[in-house]
């Protein structure tokens, strides 16, 4: 049976744009998927100019706990973690309660930046069967999967999924500081708060996301 999940992402990333615009936006998306820390306080600044009652001032409300999504590799020591970084940084400047690395990645699955089309990249079910999820300590109200760049749902979808079996009681969104638009030829804008639902629709393993 299809069920919604809700997402939100602050910037947009034209990955085959040409104008100035989406040339900047590559660089951001290069910084933050690098961990850049002036980067990351910049896109959280603008997050503390949104009015309180915008969607994305309320999913962080209620102090949730924030969930780096994993790389596409299990994690080895030393190694950069940008959802981490991003994460942390969140919580310091009062976006969430704390950090939990509840979810990891037990097998690699190849990058989806190394494939052009969505239907050479890895399946959602494909992200699901490689992560391994954290039993519960005590009993979590509100989880929020923190991504980077977020272009077809498809590794935060498989974490949700992942993590409902885990804690099936908790309310779980997904944020991702970026968005790609990839069939964009030019960008007007880069800080583009938005708040959806993605569709996933197990029967088919697909994920539906609105323009």
């Amino acid at each position: 049976m299809p069920f919604e999940i809700p997402f939100a992402t602050m910037l947009e990333y034209a990955s085959r744009g040409t104008n100035e615009k989406a040339q900047l936006s590559k660089r951001i998306c290069g910084n933050i998927k690098s961990g850049n820390s002036l980067v990351i306080e910049r896109l959280i600044y603008h997050m503390s100019k949104l009015p309180l009652n915008h969607p994305i001032s309320e999913m962080f409300r209620d102090n949730p706990v924030l969930v780096p999504a994993p790389r596409s590799t299990p994690m080895v020591e030393g190694a950069l973690w940008p959802t981490r970084i991003l994460s942390e940084h969140l919580v310091n400047s009062g976006f969430g309660g704390s950090v939990q690395n509840l979810i990891a990645r037990i097998a690699p699955v190849p990058k989806s930046s190394n494939y052009y089309t969505a239907e050479s990249r890895p399946s959602c079910n494909t992200h699901f069967n490689s992560l391994l999820c954290t039993p519960p300590q005590a009993f979590i109200q509100k989880l929020i999967i923190v991504d980077d760049v977020f272009t077809l749902g498809r590794t935060s979808c498989a974490c949700v999924r992942k993590l409902k079996e885990i804690y099936p009681n908790a309310e779980i969104l997904v944020f991702a500081a970026m968005r790609t638009r990839g069939f964009v030829a030019s960008l007007d804008e880069i800080v583009r708060p938005s708040y959806n639902q993605m569709i996933y629709h197990p029967e088919q393993d697909r994920i539906f996301l609105p323009n």
